[in-house]
């Protein structure tokens, strides 16, 4: 995933199997990215692009992204602006003081341009979790061609008036507090209810994995958990406005492969709210829709404990609706 913006990271340790690259983005910002080649002696029979969910970074996705390769598909996840070891602490939380999501898509459509520039002549699936999958269906409306199939994790369908109060009190915390004001009002707004149906909880965390462990690795790294600022609640928001409008959803390729799945009870959307997604895509005339929801599972499938069942479906599927031969299992 290489183009003439690119060079590579110095500052970060090498890892075997994994390439840190820098992709400039057109207004000087360093679009960090990490690319895992396929595996063994072919060359990779598909690309996979992971784009992650808010509070998080790409690193949390290198045990999918090697499984991925084991199977002979290459893979490359970047940091979203305000994300990852190679952010500026200042910046941490936040996307731009203007034209956040816009910005954000647009480092989506820089990487997918540098990676299927290295991987020519391969097909390339769309892995978006949580704020990532609100994220790729914004790319995939604005480059409906860029993409041969679409994977949403951990998404939902949310109802209009709320987002729109939500943005409004992002709108004023904002004008208050100031566009970088790292706000546990509309954090509490965001998050304040998803452990209720886990009580008695460990942590603030609980509703994201049944594993223990894996809910401690999220609440011990640093680069998780944080406050979003009040750009960027008012940005995300703004963005999911957008990807919910009927003309929105009409300009996906009506025949584009598309996987809708996650936990039943993520509280983010669980199984109804996948349900209303997926009701909203075939409404649109998208007719290669595929739900699939984990019973008992909650936000974060790929650190549930039966991931691995969760990976292999997902691999999988991708293998499917690319219409490439399975290769054996790493």
């Amino acid at each position: 995933c290489r183009d003439p913006g690119a060079f590579r990271v110095t500052d970060a340790a090498p890892q075997a199997g994994r390439e840190r690259i820098v992709i400039g983005a057109g207004d000087g910002h360093r679009i960090v990215t990490d690319c895992y080649a396929a595996t063994g002696d072919e060359s990779p029979r598909a690309l996979v692009q992971v784009l992650h969910g808010l509070a998080e970074h790409a690193a949390r996705y290198e045990r999918f992204a090697r499984h991925c390769a084991a199977r002979g598909l290459a893979v490359v996840i970047h940091n979203h602006r305000g994300h990852g070891d190679a952010c500026d602490p200042a910046a941490l939380g936040h996307f731009a003081d203007r034209d956040g999501w816009r910005k954000v898509v647009d480092d989506v459509r820089r990487v997918n341009r540098s990676a299927r520039e290295r991987f020519a002549g391969i097909p390339c699936a769309l892995f978006g979790h949580s704020m990532g999958a609100y994220v790729a269906q914004a790319f995939v409306m604005a480059e409906p061609r860029a993409v041969d199939a679409l994977l949403l994790s951990g998404s939902t369908s949310a109802p209009r008036l709320q987002l729109h109060l939500a943005r409004i009190a992002a709108l004023l915390e904002s004008l208050l507090r100031g566009r970088r004001w790292h706000s546990p009002m509309l954090n509490a707004q965001a998050f304040g209810a998803f452990n209720e149906r886990f009580a008695p909880t460990r942590t603030d965390f609980d509703w994201l994995s049944r594993d223990p462990a894996e809910v401690d690795r999220y609440v011990a790294d640093p680069l998780c958990g944080w406050l979003a600022t009040s750009k960027l609640w008012h940005d995300l928001l703004g963005g999911l406005l957008y990807i919910g409008r009927k003309s929105s959803l009409e300009r996906v390729p009506g025949e584009l492969p598309l996987l809708i799945t996650g936990g039943s009870d993520d509280p983010v959307g669980g199984r109804t709210g996948m349900e209303r997604l997926a009701a909203r895509y075939r409404d649109t005339g998208h007719e290669n829709v595929t739900l699939c929801v984990f019973d008992g599972g909650r936000h974060e499938m790929l650190n549930e404990t039966n991931r691995d069942e969760f990976e292999a479906f997902v691999i999988e599927w991708i293998e499917g609706a690319l219409g490439i031969a399975a290769a054996g299992r790493g």
